[in-house]
C-alpha cells in the first residue's frame, strides 16, 4: 500500500542583507554613536552613547566591541532559557559601568543599545533606551520597541508623575551602564519574506516623523540609498544630534518545492489583541 502523505517541505532559507551608516550630524563635533552589522554572529546593534564627547563615544564602542566578542565566544555563558543577545547586552552594562567607575573622564557615562540577532528562522530583538527599531511589512510601518523614557514611566506610574522632575521624551531612565545591573526587554520575531526592519537612534526619530521614515523605506530604492535618505533627511531637519542607522531586509531564498508561506499578522494585530 503506498502512502499517500504529501511529500515534505523543505524548510525556508532566508537571506539577509543590512545596510549601516552613521554621521555626526549638523551639530555636533563628536560622533558618540556606534553600530555594528556583523553577517557572524548575525548581530545588527546600534548604540548612542551619553556623558558628553569622549565618554558617550567610550561607551557606545565598548558596548558594541562587548555584545560582538560576547556572542562570538559565548563568554559569559547565557544562563539556562537565556537569550545570548540579552547575556551579551548585559555583559557590555558591566563593562560600561565598570569602566565608568574607574576612568574619571568616564563617569556617568551610559549607552542606550537595540540590537537584532538572527536565530535561524526567527530574529530576537532586544533593547534598552530609547533607539529604536521599527518593522515594515506591506507598506505598514510599525514601531516595535518602546523608549524606556520618563514620559512613558508617567503614563505607566500616574502615581510617579512629577517626583523626578519634569517629563521630556529626551530623559532615559533605562541605559547601559549606569547601573551594576541592567533590564533587557526582549521579543522573538519571525523572519517573513520582505519584512524591512530599521534600527536607529534618537537623531533620526527626534527629527524625522514616522510618516516620512515609511516614505523613505517604501521609496524602491536599494538599501544603501535608503539608509542614505535617511541619514539626509534628519540633516536636513537640522541634523541636531548624531544619526545612526541599520536597513535590515529578509528575503526568502526561492525553491520550487516550497509552498508559499502565509503573511502573519503585523505585532500587535494578531487575532484578539
Amino acid at each position: 500500500m503506498e502512502d499517500n502523505y504529501p511529500p515534505p517541505v523543505p524548510a525556508p532559507v532566508f537571506r539577509l542583507t543590512a545596510v549601516g551608516r552613521t554621521d555626526v550630524g549638523r551639530e555636533r563635533e563628536v560622533n558618540e554613536d556606534a553600530f555594528t552589522s556583523d553577517e557572524f554572529p548575525g548581530l545588527y546593534l546600534v548604540c548612542d552613547g551619553m556623558g558628553g564627547h569622549a565618554s558617550g563615544q567610550v561607551a557606545a564602542d565598548l558596548a558594541v566591541r562587548t555584545v560582538v566578542r560576547t556572542l562570538k565566544t559565548g563568554d559569559p555563558a547565557p544562563d539556562e532559557g537565556q537569550e545570548p543577545l540579552v547575556c551579551a547586552i548585559k555583559a557590555a552594562n558591566a563593562a560600561v559601568y565598570q569602566r565608568s567607575q574607574v576612568d574619571p573622564d568616564c563617569h556617568g557615562m551610559g549607552t542606550t543599545a537595540v540590537g537584532i540577532r538572527a536565530d535561524e528562522h526567527y530574529l530576537q530583538l532586544c533593547h534598552a533606551g530609547d533607539s529604536r527599531c521599527y518593522l515594515l511589512r506591506g507598506g505598514e510601518l510599525v514601531q516595535l520597541t518602546r523608549d524606556h523614557s520618563l514620559t512613558n514611566l508617567y503614563q505607566d506610574r500616574p502615581d510617579l508623575v512629577g517626583t523626578m522632575g519634569p517629563a521630556t521624551s529626551n530623559i532615559i531612565i533605562r541605559a547601559i551602564g549606569l547601573d551594576p545591573d541592567v533590564e533587557v526587554d526582549h521579543q522573538t520575531l519571525p523572519m517573513v519574506h520582505g519584512d524591512v526592519y530599521l534600527l536607529c537612534c534618537d537623531g533620526l526619530t527626534d527629527l524625522v516623523d514616522d510618516w516620512m521614515i515609511r516614505e523613505i523605506l517604501t521609496s524602491g530604492e536599494p538599501l544603501d540609498l535608503i539608509a542614505d535618505n535617511l541619514v539626509r533627511a534628519a540633516n536636513a531637519n537640522g541634523g541636531s544630534d548624531n544619526i545612526t542607522v541599520i536597513a535590515l531586509m529578509i528575503m526568502q531564498e526561492s525553491t520550487s518545492a516550497m509552498r508559499k508561506p502565509t503573511l502573519p499578522y503585523l505585532p500587535g494585530q494578531e487575532p484578539g489583541v
